[in-house]
């Protein structure tokens, strides 16, 4: 962790409050701290993908649903309700090796109708007054929300995936000459004849899900780094974005600055017409999540399939071609 987390560290100062306020049969206070708690944790996401932030919104949707079941008598379908509706929100980005960007596109929907089903149940069933049909609604809402913009990308990234992208594998990989996030000017040629090249292209900052892409790859770096393949981010920031971004993630590797999105264009990796509300506005359009291997002597040997974006998650899959580069 680079940095504190500081609306997140809030959260789980309110979230002991309201633990302590369930002690003393003070559950409706207890349910306004961690609804409060709830949104302080999940505004985050974003920005760090942690699970210290992960485990603090599950843990407020849960005391939200026992403050206003307390005291338990049944099954508590409000419980239940909030953690359907928190795993539409986020559940997607905690197992971003398994969703990736576009797998399983039914699930937040399903867990979206669950949660209505269940609320709607809890609340017919098992009455709490005003309490049970207040405090859950926020957070079902929110998830609606999500629900809503994660279909929308899916349906985006999917439609521009048919045409495929632009550099292929066995073709010379285009020139390019981008900053780092020191300002340091990267080009293509500097590593002909030396080293292995691994890019991977990111849609910004604002995406939770690159962030895990990130993480992932770091994790791999040293097995990238024993067999000669140097680990490149690119993406449309401007550098000290990408500066602030290497830091918060604990990033080993160089991530470059492509804004106006060129490069991202002459790999045919670029969007240009993106809508989603929760997108980081870009003139240009948006990049799209891809990673090309390029060898010692510039020739491209793997692309990741535009049909299954997020697939080059798995860093397995390209270490049978690296091994193939030795």
């Amino acid at each position: 962790m680079k940095k504190i987390h500081v609306s997140t560290t809030i959260a789980v100062a309110l979230n002991s409050i309201s633990v302590f306020c369930l002690s003393i049969n003070y559950s409706l206070l207890a349910a306004v701290f961690s609804l409060i708690a709830y949104f302080a944790s999940i505004k985050e996401v974003s920005k760090y993908t942690s699970w210290y932030q992960f485990i603090t919104v599950f843990i407020s949707s849960l005391l939200i649903g026992l403050a206003v079941e307390m005291p338990l008598s049944g099954f508590p379908y409000l419980i239940f309700s909030l953690l359907f509706a928190t795993g539409a929100s986020i559940l997607r980005i905690v197992l971003f090796n398994v969703f990736s960007y576009t797998k399983y596109s039914w699930f937040e929907p399903g867990a979206f109708i669950m949660a209505v089903i269940a609320f709607l149940v809890g609340n017919l069933v098992h009455p709490h007054e005003w309490t049970g049909w207040f405090f859950p609604t926020p957070v079902i809402v929110f998830g609606a929300i999500l629900t809503a913009g994660i279909l929308k990308d899916n349906k985006q990234l999917l439609a521009n995936a048919k045409g495929g992208y632009r550099v292929k594998v066995g073709q010379a990989a285009s020139p390019f000459e981008l900053p780092d996030q020191n300002g340091e000017l990267i080009r293509l040629s500097d590593y002909e004849g030396k080293r292995h090249l691994l890019l991977i292209f990111v849609r910004g900052d604002w995406c939770p899900g690159c962030h895990m892409m990130l993480r992932t790859y770091e994790k791999n770096n040293e097995k990238f780094k024993a067999k000669n393949v140097l680990v490149m981010a690119i993406g449309p920031d401007p550098v000290g974005v990408n500066r602030g971004m290497v830091e918060k993630l604990g990033l080993d590797f160089k991530v470059l600055s492509d804004e106006g999105q060129k490069t991202a264009m002459v790999y045919g990796v670029q969007l240009k017409e993106y809508d989603n509300d929760f997108a980081e506005k870009y003139t240009e359009g948006i990049p799209l999540p891809a990673s090309f291997l390029i060898d010692k002597t510039g020739i491209v040997r793997y692309v990741s399939r535009p049909d299954k974006v997020g697939e080059f998650l798995n860093p397995s899959m390209i270490f049978p071609i690296v091994d193939q580069l030795q």
